[in-house]
């Protein structure tokens, strides 16, 4: 089931990979080792996945993201989470779609929705009213070439071996 488990695993299983600079994570809404495929699972891991590519993305380093300037004016022990600097960049590396960052208030406020069940609610809502684009034209064209051009390399394959 979607859980605390299945998103460490997630983290262990792409953070590394993507890190080292695979162009490939696989394995979006699966469970179970892949026997299982789950919606909410999907939607969970779309966040997770994007969050661990961002990070992946690395850091600008330039005057203006170290902020001597902000570090001087603050002071040893003193806080930054107030300074406009702070204020103005702190949305730059990490911003959730589907998981909650309210206060607890907030969130009981809010319905006090565990991020399982909002992943369900956003599964369903994407289900009922997502809209696919048209490919392009003469994509489809394309694709059944290419289908057409393995399905005859597979049946000359299968002729020889007869």
């Amino acid at each position: 089931m979607p859980d605390a488990q299945a998103a460490h695993e997630l983290t262990l299983t792409a953070l590394f990979p993507a890190l080292a600079g695979a162009n490939l994570i696989y394995g979006l809404g699966m469970l179970d080792s892949g026997l299982t495929w789950d919606y909410a699972q999907a939607v969970l891991q779309n966040e997770m996945y994007r969050m661990i590519l961002k990070a992946a993305e690395g850091f600008t380093i330039s005057d203006e993201a170290i902020a001597f300037d902000v570090i001087k004016e603050v002071g040893h022990g003193g806080e930054f989470i107030t300074h406009p600097h702070t204020f103005e960049h702190m949305r730059q590396h990490s911003q959730a779609d589907l998981f909650d960052r309210k206060s607890r208030d907030g969130w009981i406020t809010a319905g006090s929705k565990d991020v399982v069940e909002e992943a369900y609610a956003r599964a369903a809502h994407i289900i009922e009213n997502h809209k696919v684009k048209a490919l392009p034209e003469n994509t489809q064209a394309q694709l059944n070439t290419i289908f057409e051009e393995a399905e005859a390399e597979i049946k000359e394959k299968r002729a020889k071996a007869s």
